[in-house]
C-alpha cells in the first residue's frame, strides 16, 4: 500500500522589495563616475534603478553634488598623526587642491553658492580640531584656514583655466601674444617685460610656496604646535 506523502511547504513569499539602494550608495557611485558631468539618468542607469528612485534620496542634483561633494572632501581629510604645524596645514592644503583640481567645477559651484558648508563641514571640523590639540584658538585657526582656502582655490582655479586653454589647442603664452598684437610694439611695456611671469603656469599655480610664507607669519605670530 502506498503511503501519501504530504506536500511540502511552500517557500513564504517575501513581502515587497529588499532595498537596492543606500544613500551612502548613491553618493559612492556618484563620487565614482565624477562630479562634473553627472546627470541623474546615467547615474541611475549605473545604479540599476529608475530615476524616479534617486529623487527619494535627494531632491534634484544640485543637493546630490553638494552631498557627493562633503562625502568626498571628508574622506580626504589627512591624518592627524601628530605631525608639526607646517606639515598639518600643508596636507591640508594638499588634500583640498587635489580635492578641488580633480572636480573643477567645485569653484564655480563654491562661487554660485550652490555647494554651501556642507561641501567642506567634516573636512574643516577635523582642521580645527587639529588645530586646538595643538594648542591654538578657534580664532587663530580660522585666520590661516581662510587664507589656506584663498590661496588653494585659486590655484584651482588657475589649473582649470589652463586645462581649459589646452583643450583648446592653445596656452597662456599664446593668447598674450594674440592680445599683443592689436597693441602697437611700444605700448605696454611693462606688461611686455613681465610677459613671461604672466604665462608661467606652474609659478601660477604654485601655492605650496605662497602658502609656507603664510605657514611662517602665523608661526611667528602664535607660535610653533
Amino acid at each position: 500500500m502506498s503511503r501519501s506523502v504530504a506536500p511540502a511547504a511552500s517557500t513564504p513569499r517575501l513581502v515587497g522589495r529588499p532595498r537596492r539602494l543606500t544613500l551612502d550608495g548613491l553618493l559612492d557611485t556618484a563620487i565614482e563616475m565624477g562630479l562634473a558631468d553627472l546627470n541623474m539618468k546615467d547615474l541611475a542607469a549605473r545604479l540599476g534603478v529608475g530615476i524616479a528612485t534617486l529623487y527619494r534620496y535627494v531632491a534634484n542634483r544640485d543637493e546630490l553634488i553638494r552631498l557627493a561633494s562633503g562625502r568626498q572632501a571628508y574622506r580626504q581629510t589627512p591624518a592627524d598623526t601628530g605631525q608639526p604645524l607646517a606639515e598639518l596645514v600643508r596636507d591640508y592644503a594638499a588634500s583640498l587642491y587635489s580635492s578641488i583640481g580633480a572636480n573643477p567645477h567645485l569653484v564655480i559651484g563654491f562661487i554660485e553658492a550652490r555647494l554651501g558648508i556642507a561641501a567642506e563641514i567634516e573636512f574643516l571640523e577635523n582642521y580645527l580640531a587639529a588645530m586646538r590639540a595643538r594648542g591654538y584658538g578657534i580664532a587663530a585657526a580660522m585666520d590661516l584656514y581662510r587664507s589656506l582656502g584663498m590661496i588653494v582655490l585659486g590655484a584651482a582655479a588657475a589649473r582649470a583655466h589652463f586645462s581649459a586653454l589646452s583643450a583648446q589647442g592653445t596656452d597662456q603664452a599664446t593668447e598674450l601674444d594674440r592680445a599683443f598684437a592689436v597693441w602697437e610694439p611700444d605700448e605696454l611695456p611693462n606688461l611686455r617685460e613681465a610677459a613671461s611671469y604672466y604665462a608661467d603656469a606652474d609659478a601660477i599655480c604654485d601655492w605650496r610656496t605662497v602658502l609656507d610664507r603664510i605657514i611662517a607669519d602665523f608661526e611667528r605670530k602664535h607660535g610653533k604646535g
